[in-house]
């Protein structure tokens, strides 16, 4: 053999092992997609997505897809089914080995139909987060899919409530202080009014809650209640339009500023964003926490454990928020736990909330 031909068999045996090694990594590389129901520029998305990078952290042959609905700016029909089919596709073109889906309606969209109804069958392992409603309610009893729900902190929002309606009463106090929550009528509100209503609000009353779909609705509820509560809660109002079947979104930031501005009766929030619109005070489900578990959640799937044994976890953490120039117009002091607790997340603002 001339040494031109041994060079060359030599470069094809590298060729090869290099193209082997390829396939073997390949093979032993997992492929997670993660589905948001919103969009990537959603204080809350992004927070998921944080978390979810901690729990991923240090672990290595896993290929990750990001896919996003956008759901939030969008709650036509006809924008859902189109978002639908573009995530259906991304899963069947994809194939990921575990398939982590955030927040209601991407269950209702997506997980209902690639979801394997039970051990063994064909279909897609799912791990869900930021559920508000239950599980029950999207998938079959015994289908292969785990995750965390989402439940607001309702004792600490009820106390926090309870110290606020008395420190800021400008009459008499009720012995019961009235609590009334307003809300848009999108589905992670729809599917989360049951719990506030079967909460024990004692000592507080909790008044029947308002579900909006116009800006002029939500000005109305609100003075309506400016009338009938104490304190006024709020969580989501991104899907208020500017008329009735409008086709336009009145942004959710000019929604929480007309109402911190407003509202004659102190407003909490309880979304993780509601502060940085202009509430005063945030106590909300901590997004990071939704990350990082269901992460730790998909991994035991891709390690082996079948998604039905995974017990479904339910939200722990969560996290306070402040915007000072809210609280300034109602010359509250809050708790000194309050401010330390989000000065410590970052979510202590004094300028740019309102």
């Amino acid at each position: 053999m001339t040494r031109r031909h041994l060079r060359l068999a030599v470069m094809l045996v590298f060729a090869g092992l290099f193209f082997a090694l390829v396939v073997v990594q390949k093979s032993q590389t997992a492929r997670i997609l993660i589905i948001h129901s919103n969009d990537p520029a959603y204080p809350w998305v992004a927070s998921v997505n944080e978390g979810l990078a901690r729990g991923f952290e240090g672990r290595r042959n896993i290929l990750f897809r990001y896919h996003y609905m956008d759901l939030k700016n969008h709650t036509d029909a006809a924008f859902k089914e189109r978002a639908a089919t573009l995530a259906l596709n991304a899963v069947s073109s994809w194939a990921p080995d575990v398939l982590v889906l955030v927040d209601d309606e991407a269950q209702a969209l997506v997980g209902k139909a690639v979801v394997a109804p039970g051990p063994g069958a064909p279909g897609v392992r799912v791990v869900f987060s930021g559920v508000n409603g239950e599980p029950a309610d999207y998938y079959p009893p015994g289908a292969e899919v785990t995750g965390i729900l989402e439940r607001k902190p309702l004792p600490a929002i009820r106390d926090a409530a309870l110290s606020i309606a008395l420190e800021s009463a400008t009459r008499p106090p009720r012995a019961r202080p009235r609590v009334q929550f307003i809300g848009d009528h999108s589905s992670s509100i729809t599917a989360e009014i049951p719990t506030y209503e079967g909460f024990d609000w004692s000592p507080a009353e909790f008044l029947p809650p308002v579900q909006v779909d116009t800006f002029a609705d939500w000005q109305a509820a609100v003075e309506r209640a400016e009338r009938e509560a104490d304190v006024i809660l709020v969580t989501n109002y991104r899907n208020i339009r500017d008329g009735v079947d409008g086709p336009f979104l009145r942004p959710a930031a000019q929604v929480m500023q007309w109402t911190a501005e407003h509202a004659t009766v102190p407003v909490i929030g309880m979304g993780a964003t509601n502060s940085e619109d202009g509430a005063m005070l945030t106590v909300s489900v901590s997004p990071f926490e939704q990350g990082e578990v269901a992460a730790a959640l998909a991994l035991q799937v891709l390690d082996g454990t079948p998604p039905a044994s995974l017990p479904v976890v339910v939200s722990k953490q969560f996290i306070v928020q402040v915007c000072t120039p809210s609280l300034a117009r109602w010359g509250l002091t809050l708790p000194p736990l309050y401010e330390a607790f989000a000065r410590a997340t970052d979510h202590y603002y004094e300028e740019g909330c309102s």
